[in-house]
């Protein structure tokens, strides 16, 4: 059985749930009205995602597109030599799984027990054709997306480690304030692993780095999850991306 067969089996179904949905101002649906997103709803399934699971691989036929509810998800490629790169997480809001070519063009794990909506790829498509918006919010979504990717690879060539990490930290802390949470403290749902993994640093510098941004009092970390960040973060803005 395939994971997205097994993520098919016994959805959740609730009445009016993207009506009352938490982040329906921010997903793709946000365009709608109720009455047009309660058409929405009947087309979707809810889902519940255990932390370390997977919705799909990287080379599946692409048939389900998501929407995140609740949680976190790691988005990953994988090199022909098996060799992992982690080249995203999406959070409350964020759209996954269109691709150009049918497939999946990575992996996508879920960090933390999450929550999403799944769509029929055929039926959404379809649903695009009577309202467009949602179509064109959508690839709005893409673009921000590609715009993203390309800050990324700016920061990977041009930034000391420590500017890199500051930086991955005000991302997390904006798409706090997008949903509407406060931005201070962040939360880290991804291992130190993975956010070295992420931005081409080892875990030793990773560690190393929090270390000395501890110390200096840049950030404040109470446990090992959450993160006080105790810079002017518009200041510090401008001087990166």
């Amino acid at each position: 059985m395939s994971y997205e067969t097994q993520l098919n089996c016994s959805p959740v179904h609730k009445s009016n749930k993207c009506v009352n949905c938490g982040v329906r101002l921010i997903a793709f649906c946000g365009v709608l009205d109720d009455q047009s997103i309660s058409k929405l709803d009947k087309i979707s399934k809810e889902k519940k995602i255990i932390k370390g699971q997977h919705i799909f691989f990287q080379g599946d036929d692409v048939k389900t597109y998501f929407n995140i509810k609740h949680g976190s998800i790691k988005l990953y490629k994988l090199s022909k030599d098996g060799r992992k790169q982690i080249v995203g997480f999406l959070y409350p809001g964020d759209f996954m799984g269109m691709s150009s070519d049918n497939l999946y063009t990575y992996s996508a794990e879920a960090l933390e027990d999450t929550k999403i909506c799944m769509f029929n790829k055929t039926v959404l498509e379809n649903f695009f054709l009577k309202y467009p918006e949602v179509e064109t919010k959508i690839l709005n979504l893409v673009n921000h997306e590609l715009s993203a990717a390309q800050d990324q690879i700016f920061l990977l060539g041009k930034f000391s480690a420590k500017e890199r990490l500051l930086q991955f930290f005000l991302n997390i802390s904006s798409q706090r304030e997008k949903l509407g949470w406060v931005a201070n403290p962040i939360r880290l749902s991804m291992s130190r692993s993975d956010i070295g993994n992420y931005l081409g640093i080892t875990i030793e510098t990773v560690s190393r780095t929090l270390a000395d941004l501890k110390k200096n009092q840049t950030i404040r970390m109470v446990g090992t999850n959450d993160i006080y960040l105790n810079f002017h973060k518009e200041g510090l803005s401008q001087n990166l991306i």
